[in-house]
């Protein structure tokens, strides 16, 4: 399975993403709600594959929630990298990985425009949950 390497600009937010997609054949989603407009997204996901996040300092992780709250967009708080959108749901959690975040993000092509305005919050986790990659979330202790 292949396996990407990347985080966050300062190295605080760490990713290890193992897909079942070659990088040539994966379509990277454009986001177009206004946060993800923002930040120019390239969201990778894998439904049969996994992604590791882990965090050297609590402190610099920044955690933030919009619409309905069902997912924390993981930013870091020094130097400003958005580098995934997490899920926890039940006893797992799902996510996916900017392709801008990863050490090899020329990679991967441009991606196509997503909408997902009309969904409600369970439509919203439905989706993750069928489309996204199983992950794991490591927060070091302070």
């Amino acid at each position: 399975m292949p396996e990407f390497k990347g985080g966050c600009h300062c190295g605080n937010i760490s990713v290890v993403y193992q897909t079942t997609i070659a990088a040539k054949d994966a379509v990277p989603s454009n986001c177009q709600c206004s946060f993800c407009r923002k930040h120019a997204t390239r969201g990778l996901s894998d439904p049969k594959g996994q992604l590791a996040i882990t965090v050297t300092d609590p402190g610099r992780l920044g955690r933030y929630q919009f619409g309905t709250k069902a997912t924390e967009f993981l930013v870091c708080a020094s130097c400003g990298v958005y580098v995934s959108a997490y899920m926890a749901d039940g006893d797992g959690a799902f996510a996916n990985v900017m392709a801008n975040a990863l050490d090899d993000h020329a990679a991967f092509g441009p991606g196509t425009p997503s909408v997902y305005d009309n969904e409600d919050e369970a439509g919203k986790r439905a989706r993750r949950r069928k489309q996204w990659t199983p992950a794991t979330l490591t927060i070091n202790a302070a």
